[in-house]
């Protein structure tokens, strides 16, 4: 070993050290209760408050080409990973840092494309779509391409696994438990995403006025092949457990859960429908979540939301059996979501990133938390801020709101 890889090597396990000390640290283990509490509809001491930084507002708060000293990529990016929890926790939300490192177990989508369909983003500016505004060029555009939609299929590439465990026992086993770690890829009952990128947005919302049959065959399409997905994860036997760190829970995983192989039901499941924003109740039923809750019951229980309105949608979507956890987002009404919600569910009440970054003092801003809580007291609350692309180069804004936050909540929630 060179003597420049040694010096990141220890530099990465310093920075691991400390974060093995925040892990098992007093404050830790109260964040960590308050999450669980919540999360098993129990009231906590005070709702719970995290913060959410986006890549935007981590290039302004902690950014990475100033913070990062290793150049081996394999440390760099761990000593980044490091650094960023070190920076979460001084920001003073509920931050919860997990007791071990997880590993990924490498598992590989066989093909190039999720759907055997290429998604091509068509923007203005063609050097980087990543930043800036652009639209589908779906590969569905007759009525007759839904034929060429392939389900997806998976493998375990268990070289490839075995390798990175190795790795990361080498470096980091004696401060922190290496811990393979397996998920259902993507983000959840996601059937109109994908829908809308097979498709296009306007489109598909164009279709279900159209050709409403030929709609239902997608959506059933995407289902049963998402089904499938999940079928071949279940029988991998690689699937961990994730009622931990934020979605810590007693309710998971199931009673009779043998301790050994995780079962799609003894985890959470998450679903929402951003693209469905503007259909009506009765469309949302038709054409997605009739298809997303034969996806959701597979999980022991499930949270459903993003940043849609979901006000018109209440008794939509506490339709779900196995409902947990509701997203309200800022547009949602908190006041009508806490009278139907009460103690039975949870909400994850997210707050308006704008609002918060761009105003010149917290005036405003602790009005609007005390207004909704106290709208929501006797509920089990969350309360979120992310969709941080900015800090409007005021990285303290962060510190100070989440501050901010738990000082409300517990006078108001409390």
């Amino acid at each position: 070993m060179s003597t420049t890889d040694s010096q990141e090597r220890n530099l990465v396990r310093d920075l691991a050290r400390r974060a093995a000390e925040l892990a098992h640290s007093s404050e830790n283990a109260r964040r960590q209760r308050l999450w669980r509490d919540v999360n098993s509809l129990r009231k906590p001491t005070r709702p719970p408050v995290i913060c959410h930084p986006g890549s935007g507002a981590w290039n302004e708060s902690l950014p990475r080409e100033k913070a990062v000293v290793c150049k081996d990529r394999f440390f760099s990016d761990l000593e980044y990973r490091f650094r960023q929890t070190l920076y979460k926790w001084e920001l003073g939300d509920d931050t919860v840092v997990d007791a071990y490192m997880a590993v990924p177990a490498v598992v590989r989508l066989e093909g190039q494309y999720l759907w055997g369909l290429p998604v091509k983003h068509v923007s203005v500016n063609y050097a980087d779509v990543s930043r800036t505004a652009w639209k589908y060029d779906p590969p569905i555009k007759e009525e007759k391409d839904i034929e060429r939609i392939v389900p997806p299929r998976y493998r375990h590439d268990e070289a490839a696994t075995k390798q990175s465990l190795e790795r990361m026992n080498d470096l980091l086993g004696d401060i922190l438990p290496v811990k393979q770690t397996c998920a259902v890829p993507g983000p959840g009952a996601w059937l109109h995403g994908w829908a809308t990128e097979l498709r296009g947005v306007q489109q598909l919302l164009e279709d279900l006025m159209d050709r409403p049959a030929w709609v239902h065959r997608l959506m059933r399409t995407l289902m049963e092949g998402w089904l499938g997905v999940q079928d071949q994860f279940e029988q991998m036997g690689l699937l961990t457990l994730n009622n931990t760190g934020l979605m810590a829970c007693d309710d998971l995983p199931q009673r009779d859960h043998d301790g050994q192989r995780v079962r799609l039901r003894d985890l959470w499941g998450r679903g929402e429908s951003q693209e469905f924003q503007g259909v009506s109740p009765r469309q949302h039923e038709e054409f997605l979540l009739r298809y997303q809750k034969p996806i959701l019951a597979r999980y022991g229980l499930t949270f459903y939301g993003c940043c849609e309105d979901l006000t018109n949608k209440i008794p939509l979507i506490l339709s779900i059996p196995n409902l947990r956890k509701f997203v309200c987002s800022p547009w949602t009404d908190i006041g009508k979501l806490a009278e139907a919600a009460r103690d039975r569910y949870v909400i994850e009440w997210r707050q308006k990133a704008t609002d918060v970054v761009y105003a010149p003092d917290l005036t405003a801003v602790r009005q609007h938390l005390e207004r909704g809580l106290t709208l929501a007291r006797g509920c089990r609350i969350q309360i979120v801020l992310q969709e941080l692309e900015t800090t409007n180069h005021n990285p303290k804004r962060l510190a100070d709101w989440a501050a901010l936050a738990k000082e409300v909540g517990a006078k108001v929630a409390g």
